[in-house]
């Protein structure tokens, strides 16, 4: 069962990249770069190690799929 900070972090994410889809951002190269940012050891935004990099990529995709199934046409 998620805990309070997990489902705030989850709604979190899913707000900003809906604003990104909603506004004139490049979402996939913005995920991209995210994701970028997690994985590559020598980034200075990386703060978890692996498995916790490959989660949190997991994470950021199933968010935006989120947004996806619940944006309007």
């Amino acid at each position: 069962m998620a805990g309070s900070r997990e489902i705030a972090l989850e709604q979190a994410l899913v707000a900003v990249i809906a604003a990104a889809e909603t506004s004139d951002v490049d979402v996939h190269a913005l995920l991209g770069k995210a994701s970028a940012f997690i994985l590559d050891s020598g980034s200075r935004f990386q703060i978890a190690g692996h498995p916790y990099g490959t989660k949190a990529c997991q994470e950021i995709s199933d968010a935006h799929a989120t947004v996806l199934a619940n944006k309007d046409d």
